[in-house]
């Protein structure tokens, strides 16, 4: 059988296309290749795609590809259905992996009402197979990844101690396998899901010992995105929030034992996320705060203008563009469409402060509190950031 896995570089499809390479014949599809694989064909489904050529030969269709933010309509409605209607042409089997939730009349989120037109499409194809998976947990995964950041706390904030309905990748990987090997077998609906289990199971799982939980009311979590609609913690934002809140695993039939039975805490690494955030938290309280402090503080930031050679009326105008640039540099970090060129225009703007301090006052090179000394290690820190956030992709 030849099996075109779409999505293979991402941690689903990743997962299924190893677990399918030994015993079929795996063709992968997506923007980048797995090192060391030749049976690529590049496809972006934000992007016009030859579907045609690329189902050549084809038997079965796999589609992993899903977004966490971004345009939700052309990633998992458009660009989907577009490639199923030439599957139902030539009457190609398709699995295709959507989300729980997604199946509800009236989805919480966009990333759930756009997995569900899509879901509809197919479900009047009678060669089609329309997985629900839970909160897949497993190596490389976004959220466990994430969580493997949160253990790392000293006090671990969970918001709630409902179970919730998880999957382990391996659950996951083993009903994609028994779903291609008894294909007619399998409803439309196929329902992915582990014994419903409360958070903190899953987070003193990957723990692996004993863990300290603190329990953050809802109405805080709520008021926090009620101010900040946009912000997102690792995969944590106001969307996923409502998907864990809006879950019931009471609705679901189950397949599977308990997620934390299957974890072993060696297998799931940290992803950076909060050693991220709180670096964004420290530069930002620093821009924001010299800006302030510039302007709290007018006599000493005159005078040091003074100092460099300004006049009364450049010496005004210095102070008050430099705290507002200060204070702008400050809060976009925190603005991910423009956190980059903000990081960049960060260490563009400490070096001419410190080219302009060396010329006309080079003694702060001396300053026992580090006037000038302080910005080498804040311009490592804004180009660690900017190495480590990517760009955003239109």
């Amino acid at each position: 059988m030849n099996i075109l896995v779409l999505g293979a570089t991402g941690f689903i499809g990743n997962a299924l296309f190893h677990s399918l390479v030994a015993e079929y014949d795996v063709t992968i599809a997506g923007r980048r290749p797995i090192d060391g694989y030749n049976q690529w064909k590049k496809v972006d489904f934000a992007k016009e795609n030859d579907w045609e050529a690329l189902l050549q030969g084809i038997d079965l269709v796999i589609n992993a590809i899903g977004i966490i933010e971004g345009d939700f309509n052309r990633i998992q409605t458009e660009s989907p259905i577009e490639l199923y209607r030439i599957c139902i042409k030539k009457s190609i089997k398709i699995i295709h992996i959507s989300a729980i939730g997604a199946e509800k009349d009236y989805p919480s989120t966009p990333f759930l009402a756009s997995k569900k037109r899509t879901d509809n499409f197919l479900l009047q194809y009678p060669f089609a197979r329309v997985v629900y998976p839970g909160i897949v947990i497993g190596k490389n995964g976004k959220s466990s990844r994430f969580f493997a950041e949160i253990v790392k706390l000293p006090i671990i904030p969970i918001f709630g101690d409902k179970p919730i309905p998880f999957v382990h990748i391996n659950q996951l990987t083993e009903l994609v396998q028994k779903i291609i090997q008894d294909f007619d077998k399998y409803p439309g609906q196929v329902f992915a899901l582990s014994k419903a289990e409360p958070l903190r199971n899953i987070l003193q799982a990957i723990k692996g010992g004993k863990a300290t939980f603190v329990k953050i009311p809802e109405f805080i979590i709520r008021l926090f995105f009620g101010i900040f609609p946009n912000a997102s913690i690792g995969v944590f934002n106001k969307a996923t929030f409502k998907m864990f809140r809006d879950s019931k695993s009471e609705d679901y039939v189950t397949q599977f034992p308990e997620v934390s039975k299957s974890i072993t805490p060696e297998d799931i690494a940290g992803s950076g996320t909060l050693l991220s955030l709180f670096a964004l938290l420290a530069i930002g309280f620093v821009w924001i705060c010299s800006g302030v402090c510039s302007l709290v503080s007018w006599q000493e930031s005159y005078n040091l203008m003074q100092e460099i050679g300004a006049s009364h009326q450049l010496s005004v105008l210095f102070i008050w563009l430099g705290s507002i640039i200060d204070i702008l540099l400050g809060i976009a970090v925190f603005i991910k469409k423009y956190r980059r060129r903000a990081l960049l225009l960060q260490i563009i703007t400490m070096i001419t402060y410190m080219l302009i301090l060396t010329i006309g006052a080079p003694h702060y090179w001396l300053h026992p509190f580090g006037v000038l000394t302080k910005n080498i290690p804040l311009m490592v820190l804004s180009w660690f950031l900017y190495s480590v956030t990517p760009p955003l992709v239109y």
